[in-house]
Formats: C-alpha cells, sequence, structure tokens
C-alpha cells in the first residue's frame, strides 16, 4: 500500500456512546498555520473541543447519548502527535429518542465544485418532536442546527493551544483516481483502490446547510460493544 500523504492538518474524531451500547462519530479537519503540535498541545486541543461540544452541540442530541472521547491526530507527518480527552458530556436534548441509526445530515459547504460526494456530518440523537413527518424534520429543528453547528465550528476555530496558530475548518481530499490491477491482486476479480494524490487538496469550509430530509446510519446499528 502507498504510504498516505501528509498535510498540515489535524484530524479530530468525536466517538459517541449511547446508552445501549450503540456507538457512533463525527469526523473533521483543522488546517494550522503554526507549529506541529505535540501531544500535550493536541490533549489541550481535545478539551478545548470537548468543550465547545458541550456549549453548541449537547443541546441537539438528547440523553440517551454522549460524547464519549475527542481524538486529534496531526497529520503533518507520519509520525503526528496525537492527544485526546475522554472526558463524557452526556446530551441535553429533552423528548422520545428515535432509533439509534436517525441522524440528521449537516453538509459542509466549500467553493469547490466536483462530482461525488460532499463533506459532512451525521449527528445522533434526535427525538420524535423533531419530525414534521416520517420523512423530514421540522423547520425549528433545521434552524436550530443551523444556528449551533456554526457556532461549534467558530468556538473551535478560536482555540489556539501551544504554538499551533490559527485553525481552520477545512474539508481534504486524499484521493484522486483509482488503481487498475488484474487478478489475482487481494483475490479474484478485478480491483479498484483509489489512488492516493501526491499532495492533498485543502478546501476551507465556509458554511453549513442542515437538510430536511430525515438521514441514517445503519452501522449504528452494528456498532455494539461485546
Amino acid at each position: 500500500m502507498a504510504t498516505p500523504p501528509t498535510v498540515k492538518a489535524v484530524r479530530v474524531r468525536l466517538d459517541y456512546t449511547q446508552t445501549d451500547g450503540f456507538l457512533g462519530g463525527n469526523r473533521f479537519y483543522l488546517s494550522y498555520d503554526g507549529s506541529a503540535p505535540d501531544g500535550a498541545t493536541l490533549n489541550t486541543l481535545a478539551t478545548g473541543i470537548r468543550t465547545a461540544w458541550a456549549t453548541d452541540i449537547a443541546q441537539l442530541v438528547n440523553a440517551d447519548w454522549s460524547l464519549t472521547e475527542v481524538d486529534c491526530l496531526d497529520l503533518a507527518s507520519d509520525m503526528g502527535a496525537s492527544g485526546y480527552d475522554t472526558t463524557a458530556v452526556v446530551g441535553t436534548l429533552s423528548g422520545t429518542a428515535l432509533p439509534a441509526e436517525v441522524a440528521t445530515n449537516v453538509e459542509f459547504d466549500i467553493a469547490r465544485r466536483y462530482r461525488g460526494g460532499k463533506p459532512r456530518m451525521y449527528l445522533p440523537g434526535q427525538v420524535t418532536s423533531n419530525m414534521a413527518n416520517p420523512g423530514s424534520w421540522t423547520s425549528g429543528w433545521e434552524s436550530a442546527v443551523n444556528t449551533d453547528v456554526p457556532l461549534f465550528f467558530t468556538a473551535v476555530e478560536a482555540l489556539s493551544p501551544g504554538s499551533i496558530g490559527t485553525l481552520k475548518h477545512v474539508n481534504i481530499s486524499f484521493y484522486s483516481g483509482v488503481y487498475t490491477t488484474t487478478p489475482p491482486w487481494r483475490g479474484p476479480g478485478y480491483k479498484y483502490p483509489p489512488k492516493y494524490r501526491a499532495t492533498p487538496l485543502v478546501d476551507v469550509v465556509g458554511g453549513y446547510a442542515t437538510k430536511l430530509e430525515i438521514s441514517t446510519q445503519k452501522r449504528r446499528r452494528r456498532a455494539t460493544t461485546p
């Protein structure tokens, strides 16, 4: 396998746990213009992100779900440091919880146009009162998410632990095109694994758009603890 390309950014992973053991998560990237962070700096960053989540996102998630870990990984080298915060934050949205796989889709707006999937996050933990009908959220729920998600990322971008410098919420494209191989590469049949870009393509996220359609993450139904 080819070595992943490096980029001056931090990958942030938010891990969620539901009271019945179902798991969820969000992942996003932050570019930085200062020095490559060490582990202590990334621990501080993770704590700041957890605090921002408690302030701006917890009210969008019902009490069946908790943020259980914030994991930060520096991508500037293949030996980049990592840091984390494991202080749990319980959601505060009241109401009758919807099934674990139900989610709100929030797209990250970028200027570049291309064919293919767009950056987004799927928030878990909605309640029945957020539904307008079996297929759509209420306009009030859409408005609430459109307000609170940007506040969260604004708070995250305001963090600047250590000498990491200015943080920006970005989307990073690591792949372009595919390799074409013939059997028996990893078993019978043709395989088309994606190609890494020589230099990752970084797009600044300029806005957020909540989809009215109710989304699902079916993997949550399988992602249970042993």
